[in-house]
């Protein structure tokens, strides 16, 4: 029962990252409609939320390495719902901009803390199948906002919709407060030169690097879709839209999916399979010439998208309990910046190089995967 709320703790945390890592998207051209927002106004709101993950996915790990989960994840949830309710209400730009980057503080805290909490609630056999579960909430929360301010925008602006969230947040906070989270693992000092020395760990860099490579697919598919099938083969803008919300769907179904199938199957031979998929998908898009074509290219992508991260982190999980925290942090610091380069990288190069983009992507990300899990299993 313990461990079954502390689950739940986490669960919970993961659909509010989702919430925030997708509210930008949903409400900015409201936002950009009420302010007045130029394109470049527009994206320089936007810049707040990667810098406040940064800032966020940094400071989580050593916080409850040394003082717990407890006060990060309560701190985590308050942030959030600060932010949401600054962004539904702000009277002008820039609180506007402070609320979005409080967002992003809280979206990095409950991203790398619930990976952690979720990792250190799991027993090994366990662990990768939890945390796939962990990525479904993930999904759930990101597609909620699109779809209520879709479905609502008829009859209400994002304002209550974003506020209602932030409420749910608050009710969020009281129930954290009565949850028995684990306890700090440094209660007596805090090494500061293990710590410094993890930094240079062989093993953890090379799951790092595979998040970099895994999170900067993930960018290039949900960053670059719409404008490639509208650029490279003449999609109107509300096909290419449709096609990218089936890139959530099939995240979705196989992160719920692989919440069962990891406990039988082992984590290199879905690794291969889940790259496999995101090649399909790949040339799938690359060919399409029909919504139909790149509606199954979304659903590969998708379904190819989801098991990555759940696998590396619960290996970095096993690999580094004592700390796992920090290594969980640096991890997820180091997956942020493909992210980030590889989206600069494509605009140097051009959207049609998208699919040759995703295919490098997943050659890497077998090749550094393997070497890693040869490197474990010695």
């Amino acid at each position: 029962m313990k461990n079954t709320k502390v689950l739940i703790a986490g669960y919970l945390g993961m659909f509010f990252f989702g919430v925030a890592f997708l509210v930008m998207g949903a409400v900015l051209p409201s936002l950009a409609a009420k302010f007045s927002l130029s394109e470049a106004e527009s994206s320089l709101l936007v810049s707040f939320l990667p810098i406040g993950l940064i800032f966020g996915s940094l400071v989580f790990g050593p916080v409850i390495d040394k003082y717990g989960y407890k006060s990060l994840m309560l701190a985590a949830m308050a942030l959030g719902a600060i932010g949401l309710e600054t962004l539904a209400f702000g009277p002008n730009p820039g609180i506007i901009r402070i609320g979005i980057f409080i967002i992003g503080i809280s979206g990095g805290m409950l991203n790398g803390a619930t990976n952690a909490l979720v990792s250190d609630a799991s027993d090994d056999n366990s662990k990768a199948a939890n945390l796939s579960l962990l990525g479904f909430f993930y999904c759930v929360g990101a597609i909620s906002i699109p779809l209520l301010t879709g479905a609502l925008s008829k009859y209400f602006s994002y304002t209550p919709i974003v506020g209602v969230a932030g409420a749910l947040m608050v009710l969020t906070f009281v129930f954290y407060l009565f949850v028995d989270f684990p306890k700090a693992k440094f209660q007596q000092g805090f090494p500061i030169k293990k710590i410094l020395g993890m930094a240079k760990e062989p093993l953890l860099l090379l799951f790092s690097f595979v998040l970099f490579f895994q999170s900067a697919l993930e960018g290039l598919t949900n960053n670059w879709s719409p404008q490639y099938l509208t650029g490279s083969h003449g999609f109107s803008a509300e096909q290419a839209q449709y096609a990218l919300s089936f890139v959530v769907v099939g995240m979705a179904i196989s992160r719920l999916s692989l919440s069962l199938i990891l406990k039988k199957i082992d984590g290199v031979k879905v690794i291969v399979m889940s790259m496999g998929l995101i090649l399909a998908g790949a040339l799938c898009t690359l060919f399409a010439q029909s919504s139909t074509a790149a509606v199954a290219g979304a659903v590969l992508l998708g379904l190819g998208l989801a098991a990555t991260f759940p696998i590396a982190l619960g290996k970095v999980g096993e690999k580094y309990k004592e700390m796992s925290g920090t290594a969980f942090s640096l991890a997820l610091v180091i997956s942020l910046f493909g992210n980030t380069l590889m989206n600069l990288f494509i605009g140097q190069i051009g959207v049609e190089k998208l699919p040759l983009l995703q295919i490098v992507c997943a050659v890497m990300i077998i090749i550094l995967f393997a070497v890693g899990n040869k490197q474990t299993s010695k």
